[in-house]
Formats: structure tokens, sequence, C-alpha cells
């Protein structure tokens, strides 16, 4: 790809610059009406990956499949494109209200491992 190993701090960084120049920031936001529109972006890209398995696309080529391959990139599965963007969703969010992203996956991941078994007997 081309790509030097980057942080997830750096990521973030790079992808809410995108999102700043594919105009998602256009309209001035309170920190409540960006959590507010990112919640719902993250619901409809999670809602989509629900799509694609319940249609049985998860491992076939996403729509824009033809597209990514006319610009010289390998074309994604619904399964791949769809947890990137809600990736890519969520590192934008973290950049844009200060979160250090990186530190949180770690501590979380961290603290994670100090859990029972499905945190006490949950089902999903």
């Amino acid at each position: 790809m081309g790509y030097i190993m980057k942080t997830l701090n750096e990521i973030s960084k790079m992808v809410h610059e995108l999102a700043i120049e594919k105009g998602w920031y256009d309209k001035k936001e309170t920190d409540d009406e960006f959590v507010e529109r990112t919640c719902n972006n993250l619901h409809d890209e999670v809602s989509e990956l629900h799509t694609a398995w319940r249609e049985n696309n998860l491992h076939n080529l996403c729509d824009k499949a033809q597209k990514m391959v006319e610009e010289g990139m390998n074309p994604l599965t619904y399964c791949e494109e769809e947890l990137a963007d809600i990736i890519i969703r969520a590192m934008d969010s973290a950049e844009r209200l200060g979160v250090d992203i990186e530190n949180a996956v770690l501590t979380k991941h961290r603290f994670n491992k100090t859990r029972p078994i499905r945190h006490g007997g949950k089902r999903s």
C-alpha cells in the first residue's frame, strides 16, 4: 500500500483532516450536536454491516469494488468496507472530540483482560 506504520492517533488525525476536506465539517456544531450526528452515522455503518450479513453478502465484493479497481486498488468485500467505515468514523470522532484514541483503546483492552468470561454471564 505504500503506507508507513502510523499510530492510531496519527491515523485519526489523517482521517479527520480528510473528513474536513470532504465537507463533513462545513457547519459549526456543538459537541452535543456532533455526538448525536456521529452516533447516527456509526449506527448506520453497523446497520450496513448487518444488512450485508442478512443478505449473505459479507464476503462478496462491495458495491464500490469496480471504482476501487479503476483507481488501482484491491477491491473490498462488504465486510471489509463496512468494518473500515466503522473504524474510520470512530477515529474521526476521536480526533474531533480530542480523545487520545490510542491510549483509550490500549487502556480499555488492558481493563477487559481483568473482566470475567462473558462479563458475568452476558449472552452477547
